[in-house]
Order: C-alpha cells, then sequence, then structure tokens
C-alpha cells in the first residue's frame, strides 16, 4: 500500500477552491439560510384579486356589496408584514399586520362601488406586493 502526499501548494489551491464554490453557492441561495440576508421566495398572495359583485339591482341589497368578507394568505418574503389599507371607508380589515408566512388577514366590504381598492401587503425587506379588490354594481 503507498500513501499520497499532495504538495502544501496543491492542497491549499484546492481548499481554496473549496471554499469559493460554498461561498458562491451560499450567495446565490440569499445566504446560507438567514432570512434576514434576502427573501428566500417571491412575497405571494391567496388569492391575488378579489370581485364583489352585488345582487341584481331592486333586491333589498344596495347597489354596491357591502359586508362581502375574504380570507387572504400571504406567502414568501420576510415576516413579519405590514399591511396598508388604501380605502379604509370602503374595506375593513381584521389586522394591520400578519406575523408569519402563510398567515391571514381577513377583509370585509363596507359598502360602496370601488374600482379598485388595494391592500398594500409590505414585508419586513421593504418588499411589496398589492392585493386587488373590486366592487361592482349588480346587473
Amino acid at each position: 500500500m503507498t500513501e499520497q502526499v499532495f504538495p502544501m501548494k496543491q492542497t491549499k489551491i484546492y481548499a481554496s477552491l473549496s471554499l469559493l464554490a460554498l461561498a458562491v453557492s451560499l450567495a446565490s441561495c440569499g445566504g446560507g439560510g438567514d432570512a434576514e440576508a434576502g427573501s428566500p421566495t417571491a412575497l405571494s398572495l391567496v388569492p391575488s384579486t378579489l370581485t364583489f359583485t352585488a345582487p341584481p339591482v331592486g333586491t333589498s341589497v344596495g347597489t354596491c356589496p357591502g359586508g362581502g368578507t375574504a380570507t387572504i394568505f400571504v406567502y414568501g418574503g420576510v415576516a413579519p408584514y405590514r399591511l396598508d389599507n388604501t380605502v379604509p371607508n370602503f374595506i375593513a380589515l381584521s389586522t394591520n399586520s400578519v406575523s408569519d408566512r402563510g398567515g391571514s388577514f381577513t377583509l370585509t366590504t363596507l359598502g360602496g362601488c370601488i374600482s379598485p381598492g388595494n391592500i398594500v401587503v409590505v414585508d419586513k425587506l421593504d418588499k411589496q406586493i398589492t392585493l386587488t379588490i373590486t366592487t361592482t354594481a349588480g346587473a
């Protein structure tokens, strides 16, 4: 059995190349699992748009829907998430923030036609996504 001996200079080159490859792979994925280094996945909402339509004109309900509700789930980005309601007179939110990825909030329409109304969701790294809500009168 013969023992292989590598010259010291060659071993240092291999070690340097290995460390360089590791650094490049960590940088490309946002930094080795540290959520603060970069968003591991894009910010998304489910559902991403909403449309509420009132019953036909002449029913006991007003011309635009009020009391319509939906639950929205927030994914990706870096929690916590801030919710900015651009139409607070037309849409009420159950909370002004979501603590965790996959967490949710509920919105309720308050009546009146909006086309569109937006809820802007902002993550910890100031990345944004907009939920567009439309309410329309019944036919």
